[in-house]
């Protein structure tokens, strides 16, 4: 496998970090730390490019909070000129994993996306009978980061680029767990960290790359033909019931034995067994074996909900009409990929 180097100064340049305060602030300019950087883009360029180069940047601490939707999640909010700098790493990071990805891989990834997973999952479920969906347990908090680095390590050569993921890494653990290595002494033990952030752009790169040893296990040395991740969540489709059952045992066996090497596990109430006929939940649709796509019901009642407190909160003059026209745009937009004419219309005219 090659290794690429001398990335450092590409990834540490004017002219990236520039592009990459541009990205940063792509949509978010009116937001209050988006407008601060902008005010000050020239120095704030010009210091993240003296503290890369000397060796003295250091990423912030994160502003933590929480969001329900569709879970429960604890979301990572880092300062404005530490985004800068994930998305620099990304910029020169994101070319050279891009083409070791598999195709069926669709979380975060240019021209991917839930939609684009959605019809491959869509297309599976035409072509097997059968699909059995899994989800890896609590994915981002258990992501072991000495495994990442060594990961990253393989194919970046560059140790003052690996220093600068180390640093984005170190800077957030969902836990530290401390070990003694077997005949080791009172003064060997060792730190194994834990955790991606949820919210930075290179926790959904990161994400990628780590899974990525566990997409080609089941594509080429599984041999799986039908299969398809997003994020945490994979499906693996087959013809018969029975070779799928078998795939729960050896396979799958295979499966988890492979995601333990990683210090991943399958959740236990989240893999399911069963007919496509009898549709397949996929990032918020159900895809069935004769075509017919559906939006998740637990999607459809949070809109509706949010739909309806919308105009409430209009009506009273706490919400403009046109953020909230906007928005009903955007999911008219993700609606209209699955079969929902008559959906749409009975919560916008019901």
């Amino acid at each position: 496998m090659k290794r690429h180097k001398h990335l450092f100064e590409q990834m540490a340049s004017l002219e990236n970090l520039l592009a990459a305060s541009e990205d940063a602030l792509r949509g978010k300019r009116m937001k209050p730390a988006a407008a601060r950087y902008l005010i000050g883009m020239e120095k704030e360029v010009f210091a993240l490019h003296e503290e890369l180069h000397s060796g003295s940047y250091r990423h912030g601490p994160y502003h933590y909070f929480m969001i329900h939707e569709p879970k429960l999640r604890r979301v990572a909010a880092a300062c404005f000129r530490d985004r800068v700098v994930h998305h620099a790493l990304v910029r020169v990071l994101e070319p050279l994993f891009e083409p070791r990805f598999i195709e069926d891989s669709f979380a975060c990834r240019p021209g991917k996306g839930t939609h684009a997973g959605m019809r491959r999952a869509a297309e599976f479920a035409q072509r097997f009978p059968y699909a059995l969906k899994c989800d890896v347990k609590k994915y981002f908090p258990s992501i072991h980061q000495g495994i990442l680095m060594k990961q990253v390590s393989r194919v970046i050569g560059d140790a003052r680029v690996l220093a600068v993921v180390a640093e984005v890494l170190g800077s957030h653990t969902d836990s530290v767990r401390r070990l003694w290595p077997e005949g080791g002494g009172l003064f060997d033990m060792q730190e194994e960290r834990y955790g991606l952030p949820i919210g930075n752009l290179t926790s959904q790169f990161l994400a990628n790359v780590y899974l990525n040893e566990f997409d080609h296990f089941v594509k080429h040395e599984l041999r799986v033909k039908g299969y398809v991740r997003y994020v945490d969540d994979f499906i693996l489709f087959g013809h018969d019931r029975a070779t799928l059952r078998a795939t729960l045992r050896a396979q799958g066996r295979a499966v988890r034995e492979k995601l333990q090497e990683l210090r991943l596990t399958i959740h236990p109430d989240k893999y399911h067994l069963g007919p496509t006929r009898c549709g397949v939940d996929f990032t918020g649709f159900i895809v069935f074996a004769d075509g017919r796509i559906r939006l998740r019901k637990a999607n459809v009642r949070r809109f509706t909900l949010r739909y309806r407190q919308m105009r409430h909160e209009a009506k009273r003059g706490r919400m403009d009409w046109p953020e909230v026209r906007q928005q009903v745009r955007s999911w008219i937009a993700h609606a209209a990929h699955a079969h929902s004419h008559r959906l749409r219309a009975d919560i916008l005219l019901g």
